[in-house]
């Protein structure tokens, strides 16, 4: 009898001991004798379900996509509110002032580049645009100093664009994807102060499934823009769910394989903070820092390229439409703080390079391939593809 209720304890210990190794490979255990190998997709799991989340930058993808949307209506003319563009910025209400169609206790403004703040960049930009549509819905068009509509001559339709040619959906979308996005994930979350070795990566946060350490780098992840099942070559039918930097990434994959690069590390990176290697999430880091810079190079040239063929067929508008998409990225390669080209190399280009004192409508074959020559030069690894961009 004792003998049997022996056998019968050992057994249940075996049985609990069994219960509590299989939890422990459960995909994101804090235990760190549990490794686990790197996942096809950035796809973590805890007791069955994801421990990945970023509703925060999920808002704030969406209040950039509907603030283009709405100054986008002053292309056919509509006058933009300054207020209702300001309220947006800076999620007034919870909605963006009645303009959102979602709520949040998010906003843009609160992460934005300090800097960027201090020199009032994008509210200047904003009020521009509210003023510029005034124009707009009076039938002005475009001349060097005068803002108004210019035609995109491949589209037949037209843009709005200000005193200096630039247009100014792209102004803001694209740069909220560097003063916002960027400036996030480069001097906010990979950083030592959310992801470094003293933070907690042990105790999960209150009522989450996550540890402090493994959701701020799940949020440098959400500002980059893929969804968590991405695996390249992304299939065509859902090419709108990898957006902002994922979407450039992706479309640039046939010259240069950044979308895999930036994707393996983001997930190696979340494996390392999983299995508490510091060391190899560092590896990490470090990838994504000159990885995501390129990006933007890459993309700069893309958009310079396209205007030297927009300028050669005399497009103007498209030019135009190309350029200030050029603008924005060149700009967006300052929020690195690692970043290999210096500010005056950005200011070159943007002020003298894409036309003399950042007016489009001075704008030179020569001073596009100047800018496209110093980008290369800085970036060696764009010459290979640099007409293929």
């Amino acid at each position: 009898m004792k003998l049997n209720k022996t056998l019968n304890s050992i057994l249940f210990g075996l049985a609990i001991f069994s219960l509590i190794m299989v939890a422990g490979c459960d995909t994101t255990s804090n235990n760190s004798d549990d490794k686990i190998d790197a996942p096809e997709t950035f796809e973590f799991s805890r007791n069955g379900a994801s421990s990945v989340a970023y509703p925060g930058q999920t808002d704030r993808l969406n209040m950039v996509a509907e603030m283009k949307a709405y100054v986008g209506q002053a292309n056919s003319g509509s006058v933009l509110s300054e207020q209702d563009l300001i309220d947006m910025f800076e999620n007034t209400d919870g909605n963006g002032g009645g303009n959102f169609s979602f709520t949040s206790d998010r906003e843009l403004e609160n992460k934005t580049f300090a800097p960027d703040l201090d020199e009032n960049l994008f509210t200047d930009i904003l009020a521009d645009a509210a003023e510029a549509s005034v124009n707009a819905n009076n039938g002005v068009r475009a001349s060097s100093g005068t803002a108004g509509l210019i035609e995109r001559e491949n589209k037949g339709s037209d843009i709005l664009v200000d005193e200096d040619g630039r247009e100014f959906t792209q102004l803001i979308e694209k740069g909220l994807m560097g003063g916002v996005f960027f400036n996030q994930i480069f001097n906010v979350y990979l950083t030592d102060d959310r992801i470094g070795p003293g933070v907690e990566n042990e105790a999960l946060e209150d009522g989450k499934n996550y540890t402090a350490k493994e959701h701020h780098f799940d949020e440098a992840f959400g500002y980059f823009g893929a969804p968590v099942d991405f695996s390249s070559p992304w299939p065509e039918a859902r090419e709108d769910d990898a957006r902002f930097w994922a979407h450039y990434a992706d479309v640039s994959d046939d010259q240069i394989p950044l979308i895999e690069t930036l994707m393996n590390a983001y997930i190696n990176g979340r494996t390392a903070i999983v299995n508490q290697n510091q060391s190899a999430l560092n590896e990490q880091v470090d990838i994504l820092y000159e990885e995501l810079e390129l990006l933007a190079a890459a993309t700069s040239v893309h958009y310079i390229n396209n205007t030297l063929t927009e300028l050669s067929n005399g497009n103007q508008g498209e030019a135009f439409h190309a350029l200030s998409e050029g603008w924005a990225f060149v700009n967006a390669l300052k929020y690195s703080p690692r970043r290999d080209i210096t500010l005056d190399e950005i200011n070159q280009i943007l002020t003298t390079n894409f036309g003399e004192n950042g007016n489009f409508w001075n704008v030179t074959p020569q001073g596009l391939n100047d800018a496209k020559s110093t980008l290369i030069n800085i970036y060696p690894a764009l010459e290979p593809v640099q007409n293929d961009l």
